[in-house]
């Protein structure tokens, strides 16, 4: 026992050395996330420019620094649309301050615990306040909502009101999904229970839990899977999603390294062994709340770099606990089953068996990741085992990412690369990295 203890330690030194190579260190997830902050900050100023009041956010896995170049994970980008003022029905009703503010009331009753129900309040009184709408004056978000055919006569506002907002080129249309858009207002009762649900204490700390209490929530146009009786198919259009994305990303922030190579390392292997068979209904987000549940029922003197290959055993052990009781909390609002719509009920028993082998042959399995070369790396990583920081210099594998990231589909509107060779590429970005350490510093724990 004392024998396999000392295996696992010398074995999670090594994963951890891989990992730390293929992108997943301080390093690399600092400038991620300065990166991504400061481009959050520049598509908004763009919105605002063309007279848009929205505010731009960005999430998945490239800002919180949970990815290697061979995920080849896309930027999940969120509007918050502050033309609309929403309060809950519970509350009382706000002072329109301004004509042009269109005020929504947001009921949760007879809704799942992560659905709500838009409806405008004093649609008449709204409707006489906006009834000269200029498309040249008028903000355009006003314009879009007030020339709609889709808001019902009952005055529910269906959740595919606002896609004609989100107009994207023709030409990348076929690769986006919509997610958005959204509006930041109060806590609902079930998002809450978060802070008040009990605890071990360690994590979340009280000064992350304070901050998260002033994000709150963000409701997104995507109604409950049509494949459950959460609702009525009916009504199906009428249910919009609470999010707490700002909360999560927080809470992904608030992490060590360690921590997110062992969370990088079940999406790994999620995607090898899990993704042909199930695709995306047994998804990231559920190895993240595994995750999630894993850190904060786990002491932190666990999380180690000597320990990673235990680390990835808690994650898989505390998610296939889950698939047990076929029930997938959410960890931040109350009372919402996440395999709902999912998996189906005679899959449950094969996830588990299949989740008990790979926790029981964990390390073979790592070893024959193909992904960034895991294993490969991992066979040739003793001559390597304390070799840090010297590869974040010249052709290092920083600014091989960096390179592949920008050259990719976003744009950024300042790069050129035509003609230039390898070298010269890395040496611009090298040029925009130390820009960006300069002048370009964004807070990491917004």
């Amino acid at each position: 026992m004392g024998s396999h203890s000392t295996d696992d330690k010398e074995f999670s030194v090594r994963l951890s050395s891989v990992l730390d190579y293929s992108c997943v260190n301080d390093y690399v997830i600092q400038f991620r996330r300065k990166m991504y902050l400061a481009f959050e900050s520049e598509l908004t100023l763009i919105h605002k420019a063309f007279g848009r009041d929205r505010r731009i956010y960005m999430f998945g896995s490239q800002i919180k620094g949970t990815t290697t170049t061979g995920m080849m994970s896309d930027a999940d980008f969120l509007q918050r649309f502050d033309t609309f003022r929403l309060f809950l029905d519970s509350e009382k009703e706000p002072l329109i301050l301004y004509n042009h503010l269109i005020v929504i009331k947001v009921s949760t009753h007879g809704c799942a615990s992560q659905y709500c129900v838009l409806t405008m309040i004093e649609a008449s009184t709204q409707a006489k306040n906006l009834q000269i709408i200029d498309p040249y004056r008028n903000p355009v978000d006003i314009v879009d909502f007030c020339l709609s055919d889709r808001v019902k006569a009952d005055k529910m506002i269906p959740n595919t009101i606002m896609f004609d907002t989100l107009n994207p080129m023709p030409e990348i249309e076929d690769q986006l999904k919509r997610h958005g858009p959204a509006k930041v207002f109060m806590n609902t009762k079930q998002c809450k229970f978060f802070f008040e649900r009990p605890r071990p204490g360690h994590w979340p700390s009280e000064k992350t839990l304070k901050k998260a209490k002033k994000y709150g929530i963000f409701i997104v146009p995507q109604g409950p899977p049509k494949s459950t009786n959460i609702c009525s198919f009916d009504y199906f259009e009428n249910q919009w999603r609470i999010s707490t994305n700002l909360t999560e990303r927080l809470l992904m922030f608030s992490l060590d390294t360690v921590h997110l190579q062992a969370y990088v390392l079940t999406k790994m292997i999620r995607k090898e062994l899990f993704m042909p068979n199930y695709q995306n209904r047994l998804s990231t987000f559920h190895f993240k709340t595994a995750f999630f549940f894993a850190v904060e029922n786990t002491r932190s003197d666990m999380w180690r770099e000597d320990n990673v290959i235990n680390c990835v055993k808690y994650i898989l052990s505390t998610l296939k606990r889950f698939l047990n009781r076929r029930y997938c909390p959410h960890f931040t609002i109350d009372n919402v089953n996440l395999f709902d719509g999912k998996i189906e009920i005679h899959e449950f028993p094969k996830l588990v068996e299949k989740l008990t082998h790979v926790v029981k042959s964990l390390r073979t399995l790592i070893e024959n990741i193909s992904m960034d070369n895991i294993g490969t790396s991992l066979n040739g990583c003793n001559t390597r085992i304390n070799e840090r920081i010297s590869y974040h210099r010249n052709t290092s594998l920083l600014s091989y990412y960096v390179f592949r990231n920008f050259h990719g589909a976003m744009h950024t509107g300042g790069f050129d690369f035509t003609g230039l060779s390898v070298e010269g590429r890395i040496a611009v970005f090298e040029q925009e990295f130390t820009h960006l350490e300069i002048y370009d510093r964004v807070p990491l724990k917004n």
